[in-house]
């Protein structure tokens, strides 16, 4: 409901999407690789407004699997505008409120079965060290105290409708640092009042974490190839059951499904480049399927529509 009643200004840029292609993750992360887990009814949007020492970004998300890149020299905060969400961030699931610090570079995978609203507030160099980061290059988890959460949730949201209200006022420097320092002085009550959740099984991720990388890596130098979960599993120096484990933990779906859905998603990339050179046929197989009627039917039912659709409407485009 918040983007609905924020409307783009002098002070505060919007960006909407309701196709996937066209969607573009924000600035300061390097790379981002989504795999959306439906296209249903897609749509997201971002609003970014410019503080004097920082940035704040507002974003709703869609189902999706993410490999991630960050890249955040100065620091960067994270977290979910309302309660109601359910993530998980590197095999470790967080369904309570929460939010995440980091500085530096971090490479993340994730899991959003369920789209949510969530802010960023990307931190520039002119700001102070306020020792919200105890450790470069790596995530920083953190369980809030709710009063301070719904403070700097609140504070968040009216800095964006002030900037698409009353733009004039982000646009006064005096007035500018007076709001920055507000937001500022919340998140440092924030993370003065928040601990470090208990998560036990972290070591335990991080070997998953690895271990899908792997699988990735081998799908796309193999992919063209039919893959056999014990060939899969043997190349890993894994058992077929720990690479399952893993899948599960990290991605939130089975081995099977999730190599399915790899080539599903590399078929359509190449798909939509729309090149005179491709067919149907061919960017199948390039793709691992041999057996056109399981394309035809998973394509369609992951994409709600045909690949020769796809194929088509890239085409009228060029």
């Amino acid at each position: 409901m918040l983007f609905q009643n924020l409307s783009p200004s002098p002070a505060l840029s919007i960006a909407r999407f309701s196709d996937i292609d066209a969607f573009r993750p924000v600035e300061f992360v390097a790379d981002a690789r989504s795999v959306p887990l439906t296209l249903a009814n897609f749509h997201t949007a971002r609003a970014m407004v410019q503080l004097p020492g920082c940035q704040i970004a507002l974003l709703t998300s869609f189902p999706r699997i993410v490999d991630v890149s960050y890249r955040a020299a100065h620091g960067v905060v994270i977290f979910q505008i309302k309660d109601a969400y359910e993530v998980s961030v590197n095999g470790l699931s967080v369904n309570r409120p929460a939010f995440v610090g980091m500085r530096g570079n971090v490479d993340l995978q994730f899991v959003e079965p369920h789209g949510s609203l969530h802010a960023i507030i990307i931190l520039g160099a002119g700001l102070r060290d306020r020792e919200w980061f105890d450790t470069p290059d790596e995530l920083c988890p953190f369980t809030p105290d709710a009063d301070t959460l719904a403070t700097v949730r609140s504070i968040t949201t009216g800095i964006l409708q002030t900037a698409s209200a009353r733009p004039d006022l982000l646009q006064s420097p005096s007035a500018a640092l007076a709001i920055q320092e507000d937001l500022l002085l919340a998140i440092d009550e924030m993370f003065r009042r928040s601990r470090t959740p208990e998560w036990t099984n972290r070591l335990a991720s991080r070997n998953y974490c690895h271990l899908v990388r792997m699988i990735d890596e081998y799908v796309g130098f193999h992919a063209a190839s039919a893959i056999y979960s014990a060939e899969l599993a043997e190349q890993c120096g894994v058992s077929v059951r720990t690479l399952g484990t893993a899948v599960a933990s990290v991605r939130g779906m089975s081995l099977h499904r999730y190599l399915r859905l790899k080539q599903l998603w590399s078929a359509r990339a190449q798909l939509v480049k729309g090149s005179d050179a491709i067919t149907v046929t061919s960017c199948a197989r390039a793709n691992g399927f041999h057996h056109m009627g399981e394309f035809a039917r998973l394509y369609r039912a992951t994409f709600h529509e045909t690949a020769s659709q796809t194929l088509a409407r890239a085409r009228r485009a060029d």
